[in-house]
């Protein structure tokens, strides 16, 4: 009985181990080869399917992509049939994200900071192609003379940059000087200093460390050289000069001479003037209260640009010094803009004998007379009024005979006109005045700084 038992056991033993060999050489074996895919990338799955005989991946079917734009696990299914099998199989794909973000520094690199001073951020952005803005993420450590940024994404990937920080000031200080760089007066006159300030990138307002050398002897003519010269706490080192210029005042002369002279403009109409003045080979002086392309032409053709007003706003500029000041500032600024020079000669609004200033302040113009003059200016009035900006302001048969019934061979006949909009009839004028003069002996000249300056009495 046993005996027969252990028969059947051992039939059965055979019959299961024979079973599990053909089952292990015959059942197709499916693997992987590429079980990652990196963020972003074009992936194909690589399953291999072999028995013990034959290789047969070309029977077997992927079921499923991967979408590589999103990290995380994803899963590919593959199924084969073969024989009598059926198989399917799934993998687990992982989508991973190995790219570094980056960091982008905003300011210098190196970072030049003053000796003694802290640095201050100049800021940083950071991105990953995955996460996006991360920022916020960025910690900062500070090692010796250099700043760390750190950055790390959700993937992992880790970024640093290093900013270093140099503590030296090459820079030099900045001296500039009030008023112009070179100032002309007259022998005997007083020379008022302007002044001048000083700063620095690192020190700040050094002014009181600016050392001012020179002398100007009023009683001799000649240019004298005023130095300025400062010095930062780093040793960097910054010298200015001034120019003042002594010369002996013009002695009055005569001789026939006249000086066209045009106030307020420039306008449309100062283009027919120059016409004129141009087909007439007869220079003259422009006072202007702004300056623009007719501005250059005058001052390339030869003719003089003076300065008269920014604002023409009686109220404002003798409200006070400082605004008469202001004002002839700005219209030197915007001559200076247009023609690169800043005019000395002047025309005071309304001359320097007008008495409108009384309404604002008492013995302005006295003041305004001598102070011009101190700071380098010459200022013309007029003896000869063609008054165009009077009654006769259309009608141009009497700015001529205003004109030619007050000149005199005697005298410098400086002819106050203007070129401001509604001056036509001084246009229509001014080639009759020109022909009057050429006949009757008289020549014509723009005003310089050596032409006799011709003043009125001060009235305030």
């Amino acid at each position: 009985m046993m005996v027969k038992i252990l028969k059947k056991s051992f039939i059965v033993l055979i019959l299961i181990t024979t079973f599990m060999l053909i089952y292990s050489i015959f059942y197709p074996n499916i693997v992987i080869i590429n079980s990652e895919a990196a963020l972003g990338s074009k992936y194909v799955p690589e399953v291999k399917c072999y028995n013990l005989f034959s290789d047969l991946s070309n029977e077997l079917v992927v079921v499923s992509d991967v979408n590589t734009d999103k990290v995380g696990v994803q899963l590919v299914k593959c199924k084969i049939k073969y024989l009598f099998y059926d198989i399917n199989k799934t993998f687990r794909i992982k989508v991973i994200d190995d790219e570094k973000p980056i960091i982008i520094l905003k300011g210098e690199n190196p970072a030049l900071v003053c000796p003694n001073n802290d640095y201050e951020e100049e800021g940083f952005t950071a991105t990953d192609n995955y996460d996006g803005d991360i920022t916020n993420k960025v910690t900062i450590n500070k090692i010796e003379n250099s700043i760390w940024y750190t950055v790390k994404d959700n993937s992992g990937n880790t970024s640093k940059i290093e900013r270093k920080i140099n503590f030296e000031d090459k820079e030099e200080p900045i001296i500039t000087l009030k008023g112009s760089d070179s100032v002309t007066i007259y022998l005997g006159n007083l020379y008022k200093e302007d002044g001048f300030t000083a700063s620095d990138n690192c020190d700040g307002d050094i002014t009181n460390k600016v050392i001012s050398t020179g002398n100007v002897d009023i009683n001799k003519t000649g240019t004298y050289t005023l130095t300025y010269e400062v010095v930062d706490s780093s040793g960097n080192k910054s010298t200015v000069y001034r120019n003042v210029i002594v010369k002996n005042k013009p002695i009055y002369n005569g001789n026939g001479v006249i000086y066209l002279t045009f106030d307020d403009g420039p306008s449309y109409l100062t283009k027919e003037i120059l016409d004129i003045l141009d087909e007439t080979n007869v220079k003259a002086t422009f006072f202007v209260t702004s300056a623009n392309e007719y501005t250059k032409r005058a001052y390339n053709n030869g003719h003089t640009i003076g300065l008269h007003t920014y604002t023409h706003n009686y109220s404002y500029v003798y409200a006070n010094s400082e605004n008469y000041f202001s004002d002839l500032n700005n219209i030197s600024n915007n001559v200076y803009d247009v023609i690169g020079v800043r005019p000395k000669i002047i025309r005071f609004p309304g001359g320097s004998s007008n008495t409108v200033s009384r309404n604002y302040n008492s013995g302005i113009m006295s003041y305004l007379t001598k102070e011009v003059i101190n700071r380098g200016y010459v200022y013309f009035d007029w003896n000869v009024d063609s008054n165009d900006a009077g009654s006769d302001i259309h009608n141009s048969n009497q700015i001529y005979y205003n004109v030619i019934n007050n000149l005199s061979y005697s005298k410098a006949n400086v002819v106050l006109m203007h070129d401001s909009s509604g001056h036509t009839a001084t246009a229509i004028a001014l080639r009759d005045i020109i022909k009057y003069g050429k006949t009757n002996g008289y020549t014509f000249k723009a005003i310089n700084y050596d032409t006799p300056p011709i003043r009125h009495s001060v009235n305030n």
